[in-house]
């Protein structure tokens, strides 16, 4: 399965009913010498309401914690109250 359906399942199974999109960004990133994908996500969800946007920040970073150790190099995370 590769990193986005990857991203996407777990999202979907730890934030229900969340909106959420996934842009590949790892084209634009080749040859800087890392190694893993870079992805962008914007997640609308209606569980953020009333956390700050570093508890938003921290809770998605719980959720791909495993991913991000070596499928994922760079998250940039766009959230949003549903």
């Amino acid at each position: 399965m590769d990193i986005i359906t990857k991203t996407k399942n777990k999202l979907n199974q730890s934030l229900p009913e969340a909106t959420i999109k996934i842009i590949d960004n790892s084209i634009n990133h080749v040859g800087h010498g890392s190694s893993g994908a870079h992805l962008e996500l914007e997640i609308i969800y209606h569980g953020f309401e009333g956390k700050t946007l570093i508890q938003q920040h921290q809770l998605i970073y719980e959720i791909l914690k495993e991913e991000m150790k070596e499928e994922i190099h760079a998250l940039k995370i766009i959230t949003k109250v549903k």
